[in-house]
C-alpha cells in the first residue's frame, strides 16, 4: 500500500533543509571512522536496524574491524578503543538517553580533555543527527502495519493516517533508550490514539445521516483479510472488543500485551476478545461468493445504471439481498438499508430516472 502522507515528501523544504544539515554536519571534519562508531552506538541504543546494517557497513568500507565493531556495545570493558574513542562514545550515550542521564559535567570533562570546544559542537550536532535518523527509520519501518492497525479500528483511510502521523509525533518526542520493544510501544500509541478518535467518531455518527460504510481500500497488497464484510462486522463491536479482536486475534499479540495496551486485566481482555470473535463469527456471510461471480454482479450492476434495464442484475440477486449506500455527505444516496431484491430494483429504477448523465466505469475492485 503506498500512503497518502510520505514524511520525506510531504515537507520537501523541511526535508531538503535537513538532508543539507545532514551532510554538513558528515563534513564536520571529525574523523570518519570515529563518526561511523558514533553512529552504530546512537543506534544500538536506539534500536534501528536499518542505520545499524547501513552504518556497520560505512564502517567497514572505512577500515574498522569487525572485533571492534563487535564490541561496540561493550565498549567500556573492551581495551581496543582509545581515549578519544571513549570520550566520544561516553557523550553519545548520555546524549542520546539525555532525558535520564542530563550529560554529567564528569562526562563533559573527560570530553572536553579529548575535543577543542568547536570539536565538541561538532560531535553534539553528529549525534543530534543520527538519533533524528534513527527515529524517522524506526518509525518508517512500522509506518504500513502501523497503517494498517488503525484502518482496521476506524475504516477510514484518511483517519488512520491522521492517527499514524500524531503517533510520529509522540514517538519522535519519547526516551528512545527506554523502549524495549519499538514495533510494540508504536502498536500501542496507535490503538490507544484508536480508542479516542473512536469515542468521538461514534457521537458523530450518531447524527450522520443514513447508513455509514467503512472507506474501502483497493490496493492489491492489502490482502484477503482487509475486506469490507470484515470491517462492517467489525464496526458492530465496541471499541474495547474491536481492539482486542484485532490485536489478539488478526496481529497474533499476546493477552498480556493486549491488557497493556488497553489498561485491563487479561482475563477482561480474554473476554473482550470472545465476545469479538461469536460477533464476527456471526455476521460472516453464509455462502462464499466467488470472484467471478461478484464481477458478473458489479457488470450486471453497472449496466442496469447505464442503460436503465434492470432484468439481467435481477436474475443474479437473491430474494433477501441487502443494499448499503454510503455517500459520504458528498454524493446522494439511499437513507437507510434496503432489504430483498423487489425493493432494491424499485430503487435502482427511481434513481436510473433521476440519473443526468450516465455512470462511468474506472476499474472492477475487490474490496
Amino acid at each position: 500500500m503506498t500512503p497518502r502522507l510520505n514524511l520525506y515528501t510531504a515537507s520537501p523544504d523541511i526535508f531538503k533543509a535537513w538532508f543539507a544539515y545532514s551532510q554538513k554536519v558528515a563534513e564536520c571534519g571529525l574523523e570518519k571512522p570515529l563518526l561511523e562508531l558514533v553512529k552504530i552506538r546512537a543506534s544500538q541504543i536506539n534500536g534501528c536496524a536499518n542505520c545499524l546494517n547501513m552504518h556497520t557497513s560505512d564502517a567497514r568500507k572505512a577500515g574498522e574491524s569487525e572485533q571492534r565493531i563487535h564490541l561496540l556495545a561493550a565498549w567500556r570493558e573492551a581495551p581496543c578503543y582509545t581515549d578519544r574513542e571513549r570520550a566520544a562514545l561516553d557523550w553519545t550515550e548520555h546524549m542520546t538517553q539525555i532525558a535520564t542521564s542530563r550529560a554529567p559535567d564528569a562526562v563533559h570533562a573527560a570530553l572536553a580533555a579529548q575535543f577543542t570546544p568547536a570539536e565538541q559542537v561538532q560531535l553534539t550536532l553528529a549525534i543530534n543527527v543520527i538519533n533524528g535518523w534513527n527515529r524517522l527509520a524506526i518509525f518508517d519501518e512500522q509506518r504500513s502495519g502501523l497503517l494498517r492497525i488503525a484502518y482496521r479500528m476506524l475504516g477510514s483511510l484518511a483517519d488512520a493516517e491522521d492517527i499514524v502521523q500524531d503517533a510520529f509525533l509522540r514517538w519522535r518526542g519519547v526516551d528512545h533508550a527506554q523502549i524495549a520493544v519499538p514495533a510494540a510501544f508504536l502498536r500501542r500509541i496507535v490503538t490507544r490514539l484508536c480508542l479516542d478518535h473512536l469515542k468521538s467518531a461514534r457521537v458523530q455518527r450518531e447524527s450522520y445521516i443514513g447508513p455509514w460504510l467503512p472507506e474501502p481500500v483497493v490496493e492489491e497488497d492489502w490482502g484477503e483479510d482487509v475486506t469490507l464484510p470484515l470491517l462492517l462486522a467489525l464496526e458492530r463491536l465496541s471499541p474495547l472488543e474491536r481492539a482486542a479482536f484485532l490485536i489478539h486475534d488478526v496481529f497474533g499479540e499476546s493477552f498480556e500485551e493486549v491488557a497493556l495496551i488497553l489498561n485491563r486485566d487479561e482475563a477482561a481482555c480474554r473476554q473482550l476478545a470472545s465476545r469479538a470473535r461469536a460477533h464476527v463469527r456471526d455476521a460472516r456471510p453464509r455462502f462464499p461468493l466467488a470472484r467471478s461471480q461478484g464481477k458478473a454482479i458489479a457488470t450486471a450492476f453497472f449496466e442496469a445504471s447505464q442503460k436503465g434495464d434492470l432484468t439481467q442484475l435481477g436474475d443474479l440477486l437473491a430474494q433477501d439481498v441487502q443494499f448499503h449506500s454510503d455517500g459520504g455527505g458528498k454524493r446522494p444516496s439511499v437513507a437507510r438499508i434496503l432489504h430483498g431484491a423487489t425493493e432494491f430494483l424499485r430503487a435502482q429504477m427511481a434513481l436510473a430516472r433521476l440519473r443526468r448523465a450516465p455512470s462511468e466505469l474506472m476499474r472492477f475492485a475487490t474490496i
